[in-house]
């Protein structure tokens, strides 16, 4: 059962899931034993973006169905470009090497971890990067050798250390 759940959820939620954390979504703070979302519930077009999983819907854990909602909803008020460019970037993380993947995940958490004014201050820096810029900074990282990619995370985690050490004394 849950190799087909799973299954399912590989295009769909998988997709949604880093649609939610790319856009930075706070988890709601409600415990998984909290009442789940049920499929009658969910507008037209939620339903729709998560069709692929409506036979196990109910299955899911209360929280991820809350997190699925929010984030087909989200997807329902992108524009084409921005749904493209989700999906071109759901590609590139496929296709990622198991350490490159856990990096990234690494990194979102800890930008999550970040106070909101600090998130904001750096989305804002990168959003007003020339688009040149940015795509050096996409290449030279893609660029680097393994063991150059292995010292960039240890020092993005010393960092978060660091950050985590600056929160504790504020």
């Amino acid at each position: 059962m849950h190799t087909r759940v799973y299954s399912k959820l590989k295009y769909s939620a998988i997709t949604l899931g880093l649609v939610v954390s790319m856009m930075s979504f706070n988890a709601l703070a409600e415990s998984d034993d909290a009442e789940g979302i049920a499929w009658q519930d969910l507008s037209a077009q939620q339903q729709e973006t998560l069709s692929a999983i409506k036979e196990d819907w109910n299955t899911l854990p209360a929280e991820r169905q809350r997190r699925l909602s929010k984030g087909a909803e989200k997807w329902g008020e992108m524009d084409p470009e921005q749904r493209e460019h989700i999906r071109e970037r759901l590609h590139h993380y496929q296709n990622l090497s198991p350490e490159d993947k856990e990096a990234v995940k690494a990194q979102m958490r800890a930008f999550k971890e970040l106070p909101s004014d600090e998130r904001k201050a750096l989305r804002e820096r990168w959003k007003n990067l020339p688009p040149e810029q940015k795509e050096m900074l996409r290449e030279r990282y893609k660029d680097r050798h393994d063991d150059e990619r292995k010292a960039m995370r240890e020092e993005f985690k010393q960092k978060k250390r660091e950050w985590r050490k600056h929160r504790e004394r504020d």
